[in-house]
């Protein structure tokens, strides 16, 4: 049995307030709406998480819970600080020590590193900027997360909210 991962940037954020943080920025009205879309895209090709991982940023935080609440999920979402602009190395390390019991799981980041691992990882080139709130989905040749690094790994779907051709 294979597994499957999907690389989710957070949807577009709001820059409107001067001063403030990066990492406390909120979702803009674009955001809102695309979040929830892709959710229902998500469920609509068969991709529903068995867990997420998901930067703690605010506006990573956002965008899983529109995701989540437009697929119904219920499962377990990890908040983790170390995807917050993480580089390609700790995505993969999240993906490579997940739990076997989950076959399909999510990780919710930011760019550049989801742009570069999927550069780096996917079997085809997709693009070289992954726009907010993309999917990129794999299949991994692997029962077990820790074969991430060798295993082959495939694009499966991928899909971002201005795309009107869905394979």
């Amino acid at each position: 049995m294979s597994k499957r991962f999907v690389i989710i940037r957070h949807a577009k954020s709001s820059w409107a307030t001067l001063g403030q943080a990066d990492f406390d920025r909120p979702l803009n009205e674009r955001g809102q709406k695309n979040a929830p879309e892709m959710g229902k895209r998500l469920l609509q090709y068969g991709l529903v998480p068995d867990h997420i991982f998901s930067s703690s940023a605010k506006r990573t935080r956002q965008t899983t819970k529109a995701l989540t609440e437009a697929m119904n999920f219920t499962g377990k979402t990890e908040w983790l600080d170390k995807l917050y602009h993480a580089p390609v190395e700790t995505i993969e390390n999240t993906i490579s020590s997940a739990d076997d019991q989950y076959n399909t799981i999510f990780i919710i980041a930011h760019n550049p590193g989801l742009t570069q691992f999927l550069i780096e990882h996917g079997d085809r080139f997709i693009t070289d900027n992954m726009p907010t709130c993309s999917i990129a989905a794999f299949e991994l040749d692997a029962n077990s997360w820790t074969d991430f690094y060798k295993a082959g790994k495939s694009i499966i779907k991928y899909d971002f909210p201005k795309n009107t051709v869905t394979e």
